[in-house]
């Protein structure tokens, strides 16, 4: 159980105020809480997946500077699309229905998965698995990793959904186009520069 509780306290602390966090605030102002924890859910188990089974292998196959700047683009790219869109625009979801967060959970997945990739608290998830050698202990830390940065994350997905019901939607528009921009710059400084 220590490979649980030290990867569940180590990623849960590693991931507040993290970029990944500020993407799921943001991301929570525009589509439907429900459909941002699936994404990010179904995200973190994947990514914490990879980091546990393959993460030295995908390091030293992937220039990992050139994937944070490409992220970071597609971010600053998405921020002014956010930026660049009516505010008021509903899309038809799969019953034919008009609102928010058609296709949300594909979106934020993709965006959580570019965000996370080679970041901190998905090193450390790896650093932590390979202090060990069973597989119950690797899927401990899986676990333990998983369930932090869903905390962390259903933090920010409960501030993004109680700025949804009292700001108007325009605003949140422009606000998560804000939060976008700066998320991309900061990926990218974060490739280039530490």
């Amino acid at each position: 159980m220590t490979a649980f509780f030290t990867a569940f306290f180590l990623v849960a602390l590693a991931e507040m105020a993290d970029k990944t966090q500020i993407l799921t605030l943001s991301l929570a102002c525009r589509y439907p809480p429900r459909k941002v924890l699936l994404g990010v859910a179904l995200a973190i188990g994947l990514l914490s997946l990879v980091a546990v089974a393959a993460g030295a292998l995908l390091g030293q196959l992937l220039p990992i500077m050139w994937v944070k700047v490409a992220a970071g683009a597609l971010f600053i790219g998405f921020g002014v699309w956010t930026l660049l869109a009516n505010g008021d625009e509903e899309e038809e979801d799969e019953d034919g229905k008009t609102g928010p967060g058609r296709h949300a959970v594909p979106a934020v997945m993709g965006a959580f998965i570019i965000a996370e990739i080679g970041d901190k608290t998905q090193l450390a998830t790896f650093t932590l698995a390979a202090r060990y050698e069973t597989w119950h202990a690797y899927a401990l830390v899986w676990l333990g990793a998983t369930l932090g940065m869903l905390l962390a994350n259903g933090l920010a997905i409960g501030g993004g959904a109680l700025l949804a019901k009292r700001m108007p939607r325009r605003l949140l528009m422009r606000l998560s186009g804000v939060l976008f921009l700066l998320v991309g710059v900061w990926t990218i400084l974060d490739a280039l520069v530490f």
